[in-house]
């Protein structure tokens, strides 16, 4: 049942990153090369009205509403499909002990659920700078909660990737 619920997840998340990608296509312009990317990890009140300046000019605001609304389904599928990533590949192993790495992945697939609730805020903090424009603290907020969300997806990206690596490579020593 694991496997179907993997499935739907990874459909559904690609689903909505095409969805996404498509929809920030606007966004990416100067300052905001990154698209929403930029605008997320802005950091600062100056660079964060710099984007809202930009997009403001180029009348895409309302994409930029409309994509933060999107990225709340989003946040609500990507984390629990990478954690079940982590899972499936860290039961693949079939072994008796654990090892420092599988250890890691049962760290890894908790703390990934994190990125929903950081997303959260990150999106309300963005809707807010949107509505009233940027502030010392939301934007230091917001870009400390998508640092940290990056962080955790890359981190946790490259562990399965590792991972698929391992067992691949021990698929490949028990077949010769």
């Amino acid at each position: 049942m694991r496997i179907f619920t993997w499935l739907f997840l990874t459909t559904l998340s690609l689903v909505l990153l095409v969805q996404l990608t498509a929809m920030g296509g606007p966004l990416h312009l100067p300052p905001a090369s990154a698209g929403i990317v930029s605008f997320e990890l802005a950091f600062t009140a100056a660079r964060a009205a710099a984007i809202l300046d930009a997009w403001r000019g180029a009348g895409v605001l309302e994409t930029a509403r409309v994509s933060l609304g999107l990225d709340v389904v989003f946040l609500m599928v990507y984390p629990p499909w990478l954690a079940l990533t982590v899972a499936l590949l860290r039961g693949s192993g079939q072994q008796h002990t654990t090892s420092r790495f599988d250890d890691l992945g049962r760290l890894l697939m908790w703390l990934v659920l994190l990125c929903a609730p950081l997303d959260g805020l990150e999106n309300y903090l963005l809707w807010q700078t949107l509505a009233d424009g940027a502030t010392p603290t939301r934007a230091l907020l917001a870009g400390s909660a998508a640092t940290i969300k990056f962080l955790l997806v890359t981190v946790t990206a490259v562990w399965c990737l590792v991972a698929t690596a391992r067992r691949g490579l021990q698929h490949r020593r028990r077949s010769t």
